[in-house]
């Protein structure tokens, strides 16, 4: 409610300084005409210096001109009568002032809520711990898959999606929260350096990560993993080591309809790597 009533009050001001400006210009031209083209002049820079420069600099010119009008206007021997020499001294700093406050209702909280905005469609796309896109645009490019899965001439193209979790990420974050960002940023940057550029990287949040594979043959796609698996097997955080699932799922024809969502496919992957964790604890027992 307040910024809203800034704003009022700022376009009431606005609306308000040019009839006032045309009122004091047309008494201005009837009782003293040789100040008129002075007044206007004082008027215009001061309307130009309150919208243009920075409200510091504009206080530092007011208090200058001030002082130095009042010095030659007061004190020095200008033939002029004393009001009109108020109108002169006024002109510059009331009109610099008006113009600063409307600025500061309009321009800044516009600018606030647009770097807000700005901010929000920034976050909505990209994350900025691991420097990945997000979900949204995980989310986009899967529809584009489903669609030429399902309608493109070829038959058997095929993606496959895979998910990688960061196991205890939740628990770890509770206990170590100034060192939860550098890990993610480490297990991004693992994800970045191992993955084919022919991969596309998104982090889905909650220390998930998720890989679309376009087209890539079996047996590239397991030593792929394989070779990821192992540099995520080495990072350590805080002394332990952290551990992950994973999950995937291969979208073809003729499974397509089943996961015609993103939402779709990481409920599956979600089951998948609750069984891949199960797997390994077990192999860590027989081991």
């Amino acid at each position: 409610m307040s910024k809203r009533h800034t704003i009022i009050s700022g376009l009431m001001a606005l609306f308000i300084l040019f009839p006032v400006m045309a009122i004091i210009f047309y008494d201005i031209e009837l009782n003293a005409p040789h100040i008129l083209i002075a007044t206007i002049i004082l008027v215009v820079a001061g309307l130009a210096a309150g919208a243009l420069l920075p409200g510091t600099v504009t206080t530092w010119i007011i208090i200058l001109l001030t002082v130095v009008g009042a010095a030659i206007l007061l004190f020095g021997t200008v033939p002029i009568s004393i009001f009109q020499k108020l109108i002169l001294l006024v002109a510059f700093p009331a009109s610099a002032g008006i113009m600063s406050i409307v600025r500061y209702a309009l321009i800044r909280f516009g600018w606030v809520t647009f770097s807000r905005r700005a901010v929000e469609r920034y976050t909505q796309h990209y994350n900025r711990t691991t420097k990945l896109q997000t979900g949204y645009n995980a989310a986009k490019m899967y529809r584009k898959i489903v669609h030429f899965v399902q309608d493109d001439y070829d038959p058997t193209l095929w993606y496959t999606v895979t998910a990688v979790h960061w196991a205890h990420g939740s628990q770890y974050r509770q206990f170590h929260a100034a060192n939860y960002d550098a890990t993610l940023s480490e297990i991004a940057g693992v994800l970045k350096e191992d993955r084919l550029p022919s991969e596309s990287l998104y982090y889905l949040g909650h220390g998930t990560f998720l890989i679309i594979s376009h087209q890539l043959p079996d047996e590239t796609y397991e030593k792929r993993n394989e070779f990821t698996k192992s540099h995520l097997d080495q990072l350590r955080s805080t002394g332990t080591t952290v551990q992950f699932k994973w999950g995937s799922l291969k979208i073809d024809r003729s499974n397509v309809t089943d996961y015609l969502t993103l939402k779709d496919a990481v409920r599956r992957l979600q089951r998948d790597m609750e069984t891949d964790l199960v797997v390994e604890y077990l192999k860590g027992d027989v081991a």
